[in-house]
C-alpha cells in the first residue's frame, strides 16, 4: 500500500506524535518570530561614564565607545553621570539597569572606597559583573603658577602657620586624591580644607580662579602645567612620572603613601558569560585600536589591561588596602 494513500488514522502513534510535534514547531516560528533570541547585540548599548563632561577619562571612555560601535555593529552612548565621587553611575546603574548587556558602566577606584565611608546601596563585591579593565593613570597636586608655594613642603609649612586656610579640590569625598592628600595633612600634622567638586571639570577652574589653593586629581592639570599657568608640586605615583621628572612623589617628600587610580567596566549583576565576554572582547579591542592608544599617550595613562576576574580581584584589594587610611583620618561609615 502507497503511504500517500494510507489514512492518518493508521499511522503509529510515535509517528503520529512526531507528525504533531512538528507541525506545532513550524506554526509556532511562523506566529511567534520574536521568540527566537536574536544576537546580541541588537539595539543601542548604554555606557555609563560616572564624571562630567570634558576631562580626560571621559575623553577616552567616549573614544572606545566609538571604536565599539564599529566593532558591536549597534550605537554605544555614553551617558555622563557624574556625583557621589563617580560612584552614582554605577549605583545607579547597578539599581535599576537589567543584565541583559545594554547598560554598563566606567568605574574607578572609589567604587571600593565610598562604600566604607558612607551608606550606599551597592555591595561593589557583589552587585557588578566585573567585564575588563583597562588603564590606570596617576594623581597629581597643582597649584596657580603664581602662588607664593613653590614646593609641597612650602604649602606644608604655611599650613602650618595658617590651620585651615589652605584649601584644596578634588573629583569628591572619598575619592583617591581625597583620601591622599589627608593622609599626607595628618602626617604633616596640618589642618587642609577640603572642597569637593561634582567630577573633575571643575577642579581647574577652582585653582585659577583663586577658589581653592590647589587641587589634586588625574592629568586634567597638565596643559595647564606645560603651558604655565598652574605648577605641579608633587605626584601620588611609586615612581616620578616621565613627562615631568622634576616632580617629586610623596613618598620622596617622606610621606608613606603611593597609588594609582584604576579604570575600568562593569555591568549589573548576573549578567551571562557569553554577554560579558563579547563587551569584554569589544571594549578590549576598542582599548588597542590606534585612536585609543594615541589618547594613553596624550593624556600620559597606562594602558593596564586586566581580565573581569582580575579586574575585579585588583579593586578590591585596594579597597582593602585603603581601609587602614579611611580608619585612620576617621571617615569610616558609622
Amino acid at each position: 500500500m502507497s503511504m500517500r494513500n494510507v489514512s492518518r488514522a493508521v499511522l503509529l502513534p510515535g509517528r503520529r506524535k512526531f507528525l504533531v510535534a512538528s507541525s506545532v514547531l513550524v506554526a509556532g516560528s511562523l506566529l511567534a518570530p520574536g521568540a527566537i533570541a536574536e544576537p546580541y547585540p541588537n539595539r543601542p548599548i548604554t555606557m555609563i561614564a560616572p564624571i562630567g563632561p570634558g576631562s580626560p577619562q571621559d575623553a577616552l571612555i567616549r573614544a572606545m565607545a566609538d571604536v565599539m560601535t564599529k566593532e558591536l555593529g549597534q550605537p554605544v552612548i555614553v551617558e555622563n553621570k557624574p556625583g557621589a565621587a563617580t560612584t552614582l553611575g554605577p549605583a545607579a546603574m547597578a539599581a535599576n539597569a537589567k543584565p541583559d548587556g545594554y547598560t554598563l558602566s566606567a568605574v574607578f577606584s572609589p567604587l571600593v572606597l565610598v562604600p566604607q565611608m558612607q551608606k550606599v546601596a551597592f555591595d561593589p563585591s557583589k552587585d557588578f559583573t566585573y567585564i575588563v579593565q583597562v588603564a590606570t593613570f596617576p594623581i597629581g597636586v597643582a597649584i596657580k603658577a603664581d602662588a607664593p608655594h613653590k614646593t609641597w613642603l612650602d604649602v606644608v609649612a604655611y599650613a602650618k602657620a595658617n590651620p585651615g586656610k589652605v584649601s584644596y579640590g578634588t573629583p569628591g569625598t572619598g575619592s583617591l586624591p581625597h583620601l591622599g592628600l589627608e593622609l599626607v595633612a595628618r602626617q604633616a600634622a596640618v589642618q587642609l580644607t577640603h572642597v569637593p567638586h561634582s567630577g573633575t571639570n571643575l577642579l581647574i577652574p577652582a585653582v585659577l580662579g583663586g577658589h581653592v589653593t590647589l587641587q589634586a586629581s588625574g592629568m586634567e592639570w597638565k596643559p595647564h602645567v606645560e603651558q604655565g599657568a598652574m605648577r605641579l608640586l608633587a605626584m601620588f605615583s611609586a615612581k616620578r612620572h616621565p613627562s615631568f621628572p622634576n616632580v617629586p612623589t610623596l613618598r620622596e617628600l617622606g610621606f608613606s603613601f603611593d597609588v594609582e587610580a584604576q579604570l575600568g567596566f562593569v555591568g549589573p549583576k548576573g549578567m551571562e558569560p557569553a554577554v560579558a565576554k563579547r563587551l569584554h572582547d569589544a571594549i578590549k579591542s576598542a582599548s588597542e585600536s590606534p585612536h585609543v592608544q594615541a589618547l594613553y599617550k596624550k593624556f600620559d595613562m597606562d594602558h593596564r589591561y586586566a581580565s573581569g576576574e582580575d579586574f575585579r580581584t585588583s579593586l578590591l584589594a585596594t579597597g582593602a588596602r585603603m581601609t587602614p587610611i579611611i580608619t585612620q583620618i576617621g571617615l569610616q561609615a558609622k
